[in-house]
């Protein structure tokens, strides 16, 4: 099974396994906060019907998420995961004002009642729920790396606070001040618009492009600079998308005696060590330099070898045969570039090295953009 298809299938397990408890838990929370007359464990109860909705949003998004790359998502459909994070968290805050507004009501018109006893057995059995659910949860979203996944596990963890203070809640109700049913309500909402506050930043966050954290990147241009051919780095970017991680980086090379073979080769060594050594990472582009120079497109192009060639060949074969001409290398610099030629050994028989070097720089000579020539025989 591939990793894409393990994740779809372990985050649907986990998700159906919460959505279960969390029916069963809104249903009793529901109907015996109702009949018990606890405010408290009647918002807790909303809170859990809340999760179903994050659990329907859930489902639709890992299976949207999991979609192959096509025409009109090349990078995939993982942002899914995004937006329905950020649905479910400005869900919550919603959801979380309603059950605060209720609850100051109540206390400020007095109308809280003295709950029925039955009430503190269902906030132990949703406490003891929850946590479990939490743990559980979370040990799948470290497992493939979910955003998502993990950010309703913390949620299951906010269930089962809520759930201890709607306890503290009716207990103290018992003892008499019955005001304080009301004011675990309150403090349930509060624990919902929080939860559901960081859910909706964080989403936003990764909706606007952010990045790994500076100590992220140290390590990261660590492992670059740490393989050889590589002399500088620059332009190391990154951006977030649902638990995995999108890299462009420029990378500095030897500019002389290196073919273009070779610098894709560096660029995929770069490729190879990061994805090896951070696994979060899902794809990464390398941009081969020869020298450093200031970021953006330069002001001008510097001549095409065409360009060249039909500039510089007729002077050429005045020196020497086209034919003794075997090979022609073009270094290409910011706002330069320098020419090897390669001449046959039979070049050397009509005229000495100096003699050709000399017509040969001759020929470049006060060019605008050429500045050195060089000549070598094979």
């Amino acid at each position: 099974m591939n990793p894409l298809e393990q994740r779809h299938r372990l985050t649907k397990k986990a998700n159906w396994i919460s959505t279960l408890l969390n029916s069963f838990l809104a249903l009793i929370k529901i109907v015996f906060g109702l009949v018990g007359a606890s405010s408290a464990l009647f918002a807790d109860g909303v809170h859990s019907l809340a999760d179903l909705f994050c659990n329907a949003l859930v489902f639709i998004a890992n299976h949207y998420s999991r979609l192959d790359p096509d025409e009109n998502h090349p990078y995939g459909h993982r942002r899914f995961e995004t937006v329905a994070t950020f649905g479910l968290g400005l869900f919550l805050v919603i959801v979380g004002l309603g059950l605060g507004y209720d609850a100051i009501y109540r206390i400020t018109h007095h109308l809280t009642d003295k709950p029925d006893e039955f009430t503190i057995w269902v906030a132990v059995v949703s406490v003891l729920a929850n946590e479990i659910l939490f743990r559980y949860t979370l040990t799948i979203a470290n497992r493939i790396n979910s955003d998502l996944l993990r950010a309703n596990a913390w949620h299951s963890r906010s269930d089962s606070w809520a759930s201890l203070v709607v306890l503290a809640g009716l207990l103290g109700a018992f003892a008499g001040f019955v005001f304080l049913d009301e004011v675990a309500a309150l403090i349930v909402a509060f624990f919902i618009i929080r939860m559901g506050g960081a859910l909706g930043w964080q989403a936003l966050a990764e909706l606007s492009d952010i990045g790994l954290s500076a100590k992220e990147l140290k390590h990261i241009e660590a492992t670059i600079m740490s393989l050889p051919g590589v002399k500088h780095l620059h332009q190391l970017r990154t951006r977030k998308m649902a638990g995995k991680v999108f890299l462009d980086v420029h990378i500095l090379i030897e500019p002389y005696y290196v073919s273009a073979s070779e610098g894709h080769f560096h660029a995929q060594s770069v490729q190879v060590a990061l994805s090896k050594s951070f696994p979060e990472i899902e794809d990464v582009t390398v941009h081969v330099d020869t020298e450093n120079h200031p970021e953006g497109l330069p002001e001008h192009l510097l001549p095409d070898r065409s360009s060249l060639l039909n500039e510089f060949m007729p002077k050429w074969r005045e020196i020497v045969p086209e034919a003794m001409i075997s090979r022609v290398i073009l270094y290409y610099f910011q706002e330069h570039l320098e020419i090897s030629l390669q001449l046959s050994l039979t070049a050397l028989e009509q005229s000495s090295h100096e003699q050709l070097k000399q017509a040969f720089g001759a020929s470049v000579l006060n060019h605008t953009y050429v500045s050195s020539i060089t000549v070598m025989y094979a």
